[in-house]
């Protein structure tokens, strides 16, 4: 996906994901890896973790756990902006 959006003339930038540990150690450890590889591989900007401050707080994330609220929101830009602001 970035190749090809490189190829069409796109910025891009990697916003990381971690998954929560019940997944296991491996799984998790390859999974958070697979971010600054491809980030690296392809020299484009990387958000380590896009939900730093906001995965795993209760009051920032609905019912399911996994989707941020709408409270949430003005952290996420927090995280993002600093590395998305200089490709605008």
């Amino acid at each position: 996906m970035v190749q090809a959006s490189q190829q069409k003339g796109a910025q891009v930038l990697i916003l990381g994901m971690q998954l929560p540990p019940n997944y296991g150690l491996r799984y998790t450890t390859a999974f958070a890896a697979v971010f600054p590889q491809v980030a690296s591989e392809f020299s484009v900007p990387l958000v380590p973790f896009v939900l730093e401050g906001v995965g795993g707080v209760p009051e920032m994330m609905q019912a399911d756990g996994i989707h941020p609220t709408a409270e949430a929101q003005s952290r996420l830009l927090e995280n993002v902006w600093p590395t998305l602001k200089p490709l605008l």
